[in-house]
């Protein structure tokens, strides 16, 4: 079989000098441009052979350990060019260049396994896209529905706070006209005592708790009660009653303001106007001390007395205090007595001195809640209560001298 030398390797019977030329060449190129695989040609017995004079002819074994060599590694550039050096003599010492130390004599090495960028193993397309992170796709349509189910959750949350604070409105004009008739009623018949008591209070926290029972009984008024305010079903009790609160504290203000709230407290000051010239006593309960306190506490809420302060204060009534730094001059209020207590003490005044008005009953029980000589509120007591009495007793005596005198 006949065998194709490359051009550039040495034929038998070429004189040595072209071949000395030729590594000469090699080795002044650039590193980068050499063969990347130099390896030492080795004897039979794995020692570098001894290459002999640079104009030596190859023996057959050469000429048939390059022949081979090419053979098999081809037309690639490196091997030829490793070959060629090979057969021309080697290093400057002798020793060939063409085989790696460790190589049988007679074989050249082959180029090494390099990996080709070009021809890297490619992944199949499916597990490529299994592997690939999945990129949620939104189209147009799907985008303007999901804006226009956030815009109908908003408009519907507005549409439930405008419902409940419509809803509170109601609830107070209508607590407050039912006391208003109430006591007009009651002031058809009043009696001899010269005193009435009013356990209704209108305030804040009496509101929500009205609301507050119904949804923590039945789950779907909670729920519904949770839309309405345009938080989610699954919202805790604390965020639900919290945001209960802010909307009936604005529906509270809104009372104040809106036309209907301003014409049903100008009739409800009238009637107070017709109690104070009957010489008759409102009583009443300046907060709320329901059960809605507790519920609060126990979801670590805040329950000021703002929250809990009645709707149905007047400068006309006498109202009790949950402490006694609360109330002033003109709005009169006591603490340390229930409103029973207090009601049955302004009666016994009324026996006590026919003839006190209830300006004067008010101020006979600022004097004994004020602790003069300190300038500080105090809550009623039993020496308070007596001083009371004996100041109604000593206006008495005043009262008679001065129609005697006259």
């Amino acid at each position: 079989m006949s065998v194709r030398w490359p051009q550039n390797v040495p034929r038998p019977g070429v004189p040595a000098r072209q071949a000395r030329e030729e590594a000469a060449r090699e080795q002044s190129k650039p590193a980068e441009a050499r063969p990347s695989n130099k390896s030492a040609a080795k004897g039979p017995t794995g020692k570098p052979a001894t290459g002999g004079r640079a104009g030596a002819r190859p023996t057959e074994g050469d000429k048939d350990s390059a022949q081979g060599g090419v053979h098999r590694d081809g037309m690639e550039s490196g091997t030829q060019r490793g070959s060629a050096e090979g057969l021309a003599g080697g290093s400057p010492r002798g020793t060939p260049e063409g085989l790696a130390p460790g190589t049988a004599r007679g074989t050249t090495p082959s180029a090494p396994n390099l990996p080709n960028p070009s021809q890297a193993p490619r992944l199949p397309e499916e597990k490529l896209a299994r592997q690939a992170p999945a990129v949620p796709t939104e189209s147009p349509r799907e985008r303007d529905v999901a804006e226009e189910g956030t815009r109908e959750d908003a408009r519907g949350a507005l549409e439930g706070r405008a419902m409940l604070r419509g809803a509170v409105l109601e609830r107070l004009v209508r607590g407050l006209t039912e006391v208003e008739q109430k006591l007009a009623t009651f002031l058809e018949n009043p009696g001899r005592q010269g005193v009435v008591t009013l356990p209704v209070v209108l305030s804040e926290s009496s509101v929500t708790y009205e609301f507050w029972r119904l949804v923590s009984v039945q789950s779907d008024d909670r729920n519904f009660l949770a839309q309405s305010l345009g938080l989610p079903v699954t919202a805790d009790d604390a965020l639900l009653l919290q945001t209960l609160r802010q909307e009936i504290h604005a529906a509270f203000d809104e009372f104040q303001r809106a036309p209907s709230g301003k014409q049903v407290r100008v009739r409800y000051e009238e009637v107070l106007t017709r109690y104070e010239a009957a010489r008759i006593q409102p009583v009443i309960s300046g907060h709320d001390t329901g059960p809605l306190a507790a519920e609060c506490a126990r979801l670590q809420l805040p329950c000021e007395p703002e929250f809990t302060r009645s709707l149905l204060l007047s400068p006309l009534q006498l109202a009790v205090a949950l402490s006694p730094e609360e109330g002033t001059a003109t709005q009169v209020m006591v603490a340390g007595l229930t409103l029973t207590q207090l009601g049955a003490l302004v009666g016994h005044l009324r026996r006590l001195n026919p003839m006190l008005g209830n300006a004067q009953v008010r101020q006979f029980l600022l004097r004994a809640a004020t602790d003069l000589k300190n300038a500080l509120r105090k809550p009623l007591g039993d020496a308070e209560v007596e001083r009371v009495q004996e100041l109604a007793k000593q206006l008495l005596r005043l009262q008679a001298v001065a129609m005697l005198h006259v």
